[in-house]
C-alpha cells in the first residue's frame, strides 16, 4: 500500500482499508470484493496506524535503491484487524522483536509516500537508533 507524493496543498496521507457494508469485515489489500462474504459493497475507513509486529525478517542484501540494507520486512498486526507488509524504521534492526508496538509513518521513498513503522511507546523509548548504541 502506497500513496503517490502529496503536493503542498494537499491533505496528509492516512492508512486505510477496506471496509465490507454487507458484513462489517476490514481488509487489506483493498480489492474489488470482500474475501469474508463476497460482496462488492465497499467503503474505505482510516485506520489509527497502531499495531505490532506479527513476524519479520531482516534484509542484508540491496534489492532496491531506496531501501539500503540492513532493514527489517514487517507483517505488521493493526489494531483494528487487518495485517499487512511493510518496513519497521527508527530502530535498529536488531531491536525488532515479536509483539513490539508500532505505529506507522508516512515517509516518501521515490515518486511514492510509503507507510512504514516505528517503535511506539515504551519500544521507542527503550530501543536504540544505531547499532551498537546504548538502550
Amino acid at each position: 500500500m502506497s500513496v503517490t507524493r502529496p503536493t503542498a496543498a494537499a491533505a496528509p496521507p492516512r492508512l486505510e482499508a477496506a471496509s465490507c457494508s454487507a458484513c462489517g469485515h476490514l481488509f487489506l489489500p483493498k480489492g474489488p470484493l470482500c474475501p469474508r462474504c463476497w460482496s462488492s459493497d465497499l467503503t474505505t475507513r482510516e485506520l489509527c496506524g497502531q499495531g505490532e509486529v506479527a513476524t519479520f525478517t531482516v534484509y542484508r542484501q540491496q534489492y532496491h535503491r531506496d531501501f539500503p540494507p540492513p532493514y527489517v520486512i514487517a507483517l505488521i498486526a493493526l489494531r483494528e484487524g487487518p495485517r499487512m507488509i511493510s518496513n519497521v524504521v527508527g530502530c535498529a534492526p536488531e531491536s525488532v522483536r515479536v509483539g513490539m508496538p508500532v505505529r506507522v509513518r508516512f515517509e516518501p521513498r521515490g515518486e511514492r509516500v510509503l507507510p512504514l513503522f516505528e517503535p511506539a511507546g515504551s519500544a521507542a523509548a527503550t530501543t536504540p537508533s544505531n547499532p551498537g548504541e546504548p538502550a
